[in-house]
């Protein structure tokens, strides 16, 4: 491709603002095993549509009662049953309609959903999917992965980030009926984004903004928490060397509220696991408990002792560790692990990115930054050009 084509890119910005709207399928509480809920309309006016004839209208504050009775979706409001479905979808019918919906068995917490709930049987239970527009998805996104207390320019960087993760994603569970969940698995998504109007603001202003690399292909925009101060190229954490996911020096991450943490293990234990994995630490070969103890003040691969190794990805995955950045020293029959950062180490540092907003950065800094030869383009414009 021509070198001059990328600085052009950026160029079409400008000139192709707008995107087309676009809807997302979220399913939402998401391995719950949800069997009755409660749903009410807290904006706008719904109509359920099901498998039979008749339709039913809800309007604000009206209250429906939503379980299953001999394999049918059951559907009553405080005075009568209006039906047995084996499938239903909610559908707004105004600009603007949001839902409250409360798992009631299971008890779990309420949460209020823009646009449409579809509702299906799936294993004996109810499966939920929030059909929604993706720009209201990806604020709820940034609500519940950021919290409420950040700068603008952050903001805009984790929706930019979010939004190139769903769309890269978009097919990832085509197959089992909708685009992405609501867990840790996919992103953290709660329902609307209630609480700052900041939030929604940088939404807004970035909508239809996402990142790609050098072949104009949606990058991998995974985040974490907090560095620790340095994060870790790709192939450290998974598999592949991924051009755009490389080891930075990360200093805005150094004050973080998740940037220290300490775990004791009992020596005898940590002894046990080592020799569980291969080392040779068993009673009949003499350790020095000095011999265990370990550094890091550059992110390491493996943790040694003498000729033995185990990654350190997989310590952290057995102990359920904050991270892989920690360093070991023994005291008596114990042992402690002082830790840095939280989360895998890749792409963007939340805390560090928080900080740079702080310092006045702004979102295109923040997103370079972290990610190593990207381009921030629109969807129209990578459109245009892959045409």
């Amino acid at each position: 491709m021509h070198k001059f084509l990328f600085p052009n890119i950026l160029l079409l910005i400008l000139v192709f603002g707008k995107t087309t709207a676009q809807n997302i399928n979220i399913s939402i509480y998401h391995e719950k095993e949800i069997k009755s809920l409660i749903i009410t309309p807290v904006e706008g006016k719904y109509k359920i549509i099901g498998d039979i004839t008749n339709t039913i209208i809800l309007k604000r504050n009206d209250i429906i009662y939503v379980s299953i009775e001999n394999d049918s979706i059951k559907i009553r409001n405080l005075d009568k049953v209006l039906g047995y479905f084996s499938s239903i979808k909610i559908i707004g019918l105004n600009t603007v309609n949001n839902l409250r919906v409360k798992p009631i068995l299971p008890d779990k917490q309420t949460r209020v959903y823009d646009d449409d709930i579809y509702i299906s049987i799936k294993e004996k239970s109810l499966f939920l999917i929030n059909n929604l527009d993706l720009e209201l998805y990806i604020s709820g996104v940034v609500e519940a992965e950021s919290g409420i207390r950040s700068e603008l320019e952050y903001y805009k960087s984790q929706a930019i980030i979010c939004r190139t993760y769903a769309l890269r994603n978009f097919n990832r569970f085509i197959d089992d009926g909708y685009n992405l969940c609501d867990n840790v698995n996919c992103q953290a998504y709660k329902g609307k984004a209630l609480k700052s109007n900041k939030i929604l603001k940088a939404t807004e202003l970035t909508k239809g903004l996402v990142i790609v690399d050098t072949t104009l292909n949606l990058i991998n925009a995974v985040f974490h928490s907090n560095s620790g101060g340095q994060t870790i190229p790709s192939e450290h954490a998974w598999i592949s060397p991924i051009s755009y996911l490389k080891s930075i020096e990360d200093t805005f991450a150094l004050t973080g509220r998740n940037y220290k943490w300490t775990k004791t293990i009992s020596l005898a234990n940590w002894r046990e696991y080592l020799y569980q994995n291969g080392f040779s630490v068993d009673n009949n070969l003499y350790i020095k408990s000095s011999d265990f103890n370990f550094s890091q003040d550059n992110r390491k691969v493996y943790y040694r002792v003498n000729n033995d190794s185990i990654p350190l990805k997989q310590i952290r995955k057995d102990w359920k560790l904050k991270s892989t950045f920690f360093s070991v020293s023994t005291n008596n029959s114990n042992l402690t692990l002082y830790g840095k950062g939280y989360g895998h180490g890749v792409g963007l540092s939340q805390e560090g990115a928080m900080k740079m907003a702080k310092h006045g950065y702004n979102y295109k800094d923040i997103v370079n930054f972290y990610y190593k030869n990207i381009y921030i383009v629109s969807l129209t414009a990578l459109d245009f050009f892959k045409e």
